[in-house]
Protein backbone atom coordinates (compact mmCIF):
# COMPACT_ATOMS: atom_id res chain seq x y z
CA UNK A 1 0.00 0.00 0.00
CA UNK A 2 1.38 3.43 -0.57
CA UNK A 3 1.02 5.90 1.60
CA UNK A 4 1.39 9.19 0.29
CA UNK A 5 0.35 11.74 3.14
CA UNK A 6 1.52 15.33 1.86
CA UNK A 7 2.15 16.46 5.78
CA UNK A 8 4.93 13.56 5.40
CA UNK A 9 8.32 14.25 3.73
CA UNK A 10 8.67 10.78 2.46
CA UNK A 11 5.88 8.25 1.04
CA UNK A 12 6.00 4.67 2.21
CA UNK A 13 5.37 1.75 0.47
CA UNK A 14 4.10 -0.89 2.92
CA UNK A 15 1.93 -3.84 3.36
CA UNK A 16 -1.60 -2.99 3.82
CA UNK A 17 -2.01 -5.49 6.90
CA UNK A 18 0.88 -3.25 8.56
CA UNK A 19 -1.52 0.02 8.19
CA UNK A 20 -4.67 -1.95 8.98
CA UNK A 21 -3.60 -4.15 11.35
CA UNK A 22 -0.34 -3.36 12.78
CA UNK A 23 1.49 -5.78 11.54
CA UNK A 24 5.23 -6.09 12.05
CA UNK A 25 6.74 -5.91 9.18
CA UNK A 26 10.54 -6.06 10.13
CA UNK A 27 10.47 -9.66 10.09
CA UNK A 28 12.67 -12.52 8.40
CA UNK A 29 11.39 -16.15 8.11
CA UNK A 30 7.63 -15.35 9.51
CA UNK A 31 8.94 -14.18 12.99
CA UNK A 32 9.31 -10.35 14.20
CA UNK A 33 13.05 -9.41 14.70
CA UNK A 34 14.10 -8.45 18.25
CA UNK A 35 15.67 -5.30 18.80
CA UNK A 36 19.08 -6.74 19.15
CA UNK A 37 18.35 -8.98 15.69
CA UNK A 38 16.97 -5.56 13.79
CA UNK A 39 20.73 -4.27 14.81
CA UNK A 40 22.34 -7.27 13.41
CA UNK A 41 20.33 -8.07 10.78
CA UNK A 42 18.25 -4.87 9.47
CA UNK A 43 19.16 -2.75 6.96
CA UNK A 44 18.07 -1.63 3.35
CA UNK A 45 18.92 -0.41 -0.49
CA UNK A 46 19.46 2.69 -1.35
CA UNK A 47 18.98 4.38 -4.61
CA UNK A 48 18.34 7.57 -5.79
CA UNK A 49 16.12 9.11 -8.61
CA UNK A 50 13.90 12.26 -9.17
CA UNK A 51 10.59 12.07 -7.39
CA UNK A 52 8.39 10.94 -10.48
CA UNK A 53 10.84 8.19 -11.01
CA UNK A 54 10.20 6.51 -7.80
CA UNK A 55 6.43 7.21 -7.82
CA UNK A 56 6.42 5.12 -11.06
CA UNK A 57 9.23 2.39 -9.02
CA UNK A 58 7.09 2.31 -6.12
CA UNK A 59 3.80 1.23 -8.38
CA UNK A 60 5.48 -1.61 -9.21
CA UNK A 61 7.15 -2.46 -6.10
CA UNK A 62 3.85 -2.11 -4.46
CA UNK A 63 2.30 -5.76 -5.24
CA UNK A 64 5.76 -7.52 -4.28
CA UNK A 65 5.36 -5.65 -0.51
CA UNK A 66 1.73 -6.76 -0.19
CA UNK A 67 3.03 -10.06 -1.06
CA UNK A 68 5.82 -9.81 1.63
CA UNK A 69 8.57 -10.40 -0.65
CA UNK A 70 9.55 -6.96 0.07
CA UNK A 71 8.91 -5.60 3.58
CA UNK A 72 8.54 -2.16 3.10
CA UNK A 73 10.39 0.78 1.20
CA UNK A 74 10.31 4.78 1.55
CA UNK A 75 11.22 7.55 -0.61
CA UNK A 76 11.85 11.18 -0.53
CA UNK A 77 8.89 13.19 -1.81
CA UNK A 78 11.00 16.46 -2.43
CA UNK A 79 14.69 16.60 -3.04
CA UNK A 80 16.47 17.68 0.79
CA UNK A 81 18.18 20.73 0.13
CA UNK A 82 20.36 19.86 3.03
CA UNK A 83 22.23 17.00 2.17
CA UNK A 84 23.17 18.44 -1.47
CA UNK A 85 22.04 15.10 -3.00
CA UNK A 86 20.14 16.99 -5.76
CA UNK A 87 17.87 13.40 -5.96
CA UNK A 88 15.41 12.24 -4.39
CA UNK A 89 16.47 8.89 -2.20
CA UNK A 90 14.42 5.41 -2.41
CA UNK A 91 15.26 3.26 1.02
CA UNK A 92 13.93 -0.28 0.20
CA UNK A 93 14.27 -2.38 3.96
CA UNK A 94 14.66 -5.98 4.34
CA UNK A 95 16.49 -8.56 6.66
CA UNK A 96 20.02 -8.90 5.02
CA UNK A 97 19.22 -12.89 5.00
CA UNK A 98 16.89 -11.63 2.50
CA UNK A 99 18.81 -8.67 0.32
CA UNK A 100 19.69 -10.70 -2.42
CA UNK A 101 16.37 -11.92 -3.28
CA UNK A 102 14.78 -8.51 -2.55
CA UNK A 103 17.97 -6.82 -5.21
CA UNK A 104 16.69 -9.46 -7.78
CA UNK A 105 13.33 -7.95 -7.70
CA UNK A 106 14.56 -4.45 -7.86
CA UNK A 107 17.04 -5.28 -10.34
CA UNK A 108 14.04 -6.76 -12.61
CA UNK A 109 11.99 -3.45 -12.36
CA UNK A 110 14.99 -1.47 -13.63
CA UNK A 111 17.17 -0.44 -10.46
CA UNK A 112 20.56 -0.59 -11.73
CA UNK A 113 22.73 0.98 -8.72
CA UNK A 114 22.65 -0.55 -5.48
CA UNK A 115 24.38 0.41 -2.28
CA UNK A 116 23.43 -1.38 0.96
CA UNK A 117 23.45 0.25 4.08
CA UNK A 118 22.41 -1.70 8.03
CA UNK A 119 20.15 0.34 10.02
CA UNK A 120 22.89 0.27 12.67
CA UNK A 121 24.46 2.60 10.80
CA UNK A 122 22.22 5.29 9.86
CA UNK A 123 21.21 5.39 13.18
CA UNK A 124 25.27 6.07 14.08
CA UNK A 125 24.98 8.87 11.36
CA UNK A 126 22.01 10.45 13.00
CA UNK A 127 23.08 10.30 16.29
CA UNK A 128 25.02 13.46 18.14
CA UNK A 129 28.26 14.01 16.20
CA UNK A 130 27.36 11.28 13.41
CA UNK A 131 27.56 12.57 9.98
CA UNK A 132 23.83 13.00 8.85
CA UNK A 133 22.55 14.52 11.84
CA UNK A 134 25.49 17.50 11.89
CA UNK A 135 24.75 17.88 8.13
CA UNK A 136 21.34 18.06 8.36
CA UNK A 137 21.66 20.88 11.21
CA UNK A 138 24.51 23.00 9.62
CA UNK A 139 21.87 22.49 6.41
CA UNK A 140 18.89 23.81 8.42
CA UNK A 141 21.80 26.63 9.74
CA UNK A 142 20.03 25.75 13.26
CA UNK A 143 21.17 28.13 16.36
CA UNK A 144 23.83 26.39 18.69
CA UNK A 145 20.99 26.18 20.82
CA UNK A 146 18.72 24.34 18.67
CA UNK A 147 21.49 22.05 17.39
CA UNK A 148 22.12 21.08 21.33
CA UNK A 149 18.66 20.11 21.50
CA UNK A 150 18.47 18.50 18.19
CA UNK A 151 21.29 16.23 19.53
CA UNK A 152 19.74 15.66 22.49
CA UNK A 153 16.87 14.60 20.72
CA UNK A 154 18.01 12.00 18.76
CA UNK A 155 20.25 10.67 21.48
CA UNK A 156 16.74 9.90 23.81
CA UNK A 157 15.22 8.75 20.72
CA UNK A 158 17.11 5.76 19.77
CA UNK A 159 17.73 5.33 24.00
CA UNK A 160 14.37 5.21 23.85
CA UNK A 161 13.99 2.64 20.66
CA UNK A 162 16.53 -0.06 22.11
CA UNK A 163 15.87 0.25 26.06
CA UNK A 164 15.25 -3.58 25.79
CA UNK A 165 17.24 -5.94 23.11
CA UNK A 166 15.22 -8.77 23.72
CA UNK A 167 11.84 -6.83 22.81
CA UNK A 168 10.32 -7.35 19.45
CA UNK A 169 11.61 -4.40 17.07
CA UNK A 170 7.77 -2.35 16.01
CA UNK A 171 9.09 -0.50 13.16
CA UNK A 172 9.88 3.40 12.80
CA UNK A 173 7.48 3.78 9.61
CA UNK A 174 4.10 5.64 10.63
Amino acid sequence: MIIDKPESHFVFILPFAHVSNGYNYIRYDGKALSNKQYLENWGKWVFFGNAEELDCLAKKMDPFVEEKRIPAAKYDRVVLEEFELGECVMCVYCDVRQREEVWTILESLGVQDKMWVFEKETMERWLPGGHLLEKWIIGRKLSPEAADQARENAQKTFEKMFENENAEFKGVMQ
